[in-house]
C-alpha cells in the first residue's frame, strides 16, 4: 500500500525511467495492484531522465490520484546512475528498493527482500535469480549474465551470486553513505561491492 505525504513509509521505491510510456500506461495493474497488496507501506519516486515519449504525463496523472507516488523530472538527458543518485535524497523510509522501469523483477517480491532485512537487521538484500529462476529471458543473455556475475564474484566475494541485477533493497541509512561512482548500469555491482567492502550486512533471497 502506498503511504500518505502525511505518514512514514516502511520503503521507498526508486523506479528510474526514460521514454517508458509503454510500461507506464500498464502500472496501475502491473506496479500498483501487487504493491497494495503486499502489506507494507511504501512511496514511489519515479525518477525521469528526460524522457520524450509522454513517460513524464502518465506519471504525473498517476502522482495526482495516487498518494505516496512522486515524479521527479530532469529537462536533459540523464544516466540511469544519475537519475537514482537524484532520488535517494527525497526518500523518506527506512528501506530503500530499486526496480527497473519494466519491471523485470516483479514487485510482489520486494516484500520477500523486507522480511529478510528485518528478520537479519541487514542493510542490503539482493534478490538473486541465480537462487531462484529466470523467466523471460533469452540464453544468450542469461550466459553473458552468469559470467559477468562470476567474475564479480571471483573479485569481490563467492557469498553473493547477483552482483549485476538492480532489484535489490538497503537499508536507506546504509545506502545514504555511499558514493555513486559509475554512470551506466555498473553500478549495480558497484553498491553492492562497497556494501561488502565496508563490511554491512549482506544476504540474499531466491
Amino acid at each position: 500500500m502506498t503511504a500518505s505525504p502525511e505518514r512514514t513509509p516502511e520503503v521507498s521505491l526508486i523506479i528510474p525511467c526514460l521514454n517508458e510510456a509503454g510500461h507506464a500506461a500498464l502500472y496501475e495493474e502491473t506496479l500498483f495492484k501487487p504493491l497494495d497488496a503486499a502489506g507494507f507501506e511504501s512511496e514511489v519516486i519515479f525518477s525521469d531522465g528526460g524522457s520524450t515519449d509522454g513517460t513524464a504525463g502518465i506519471i504525473g496523472e498517476l502522482a495526482a490520484r495516487r498518494p505516496g507516488v512522486r515524479l521527479l523530472r530532469t529537462p536533459e538527458a540523464s544516466s540511469f546512475a544519475e537519475s537514482l543518485a537524484k532520488a535517494i535524497p527525497a526518500c523518506r523510509g527506512e528501506y530503500i528498493v530499486f526496480l527497473e522501469a519494466d519491471l523485470s523483477f516483479s514487485p510482489g517480491d520486494i516484500s520477500k527482500l523486507l522480511a529478510a532485512a528485518k528478520a537479519g537487521a541487514y542493510d542490503c538484500v539482493c534478490g538473486s535469480p541465480f537462487l531462484g529462476r529466470f523467466e523471460g529471458i533469452s540464453l544468450a543473455r542469461r550466459t553473458l549474465t552468469r559470467s559477468a556475475n562470476l567474475l564479480l564474484r571471483l573479485r569481490f566475494g563467492r557469498a553473493v551470486t547477483s552482483y549485476t541485477q538492480i532489484f535489490k533493497l538497503f537499508r536507506a541509512s546504509a545506502l545514504k553513505t555511499l558514493d555513486f561512482e559509475n554512470k551506466g548500469f555498473t553500478l549495480d555491482a558497484e553498491l553492492l561491492a562497497k556494501c561488502l567492502a565496508r563490511g554491512f550486512k549482506v544476504a540474499e533471497v531466491p
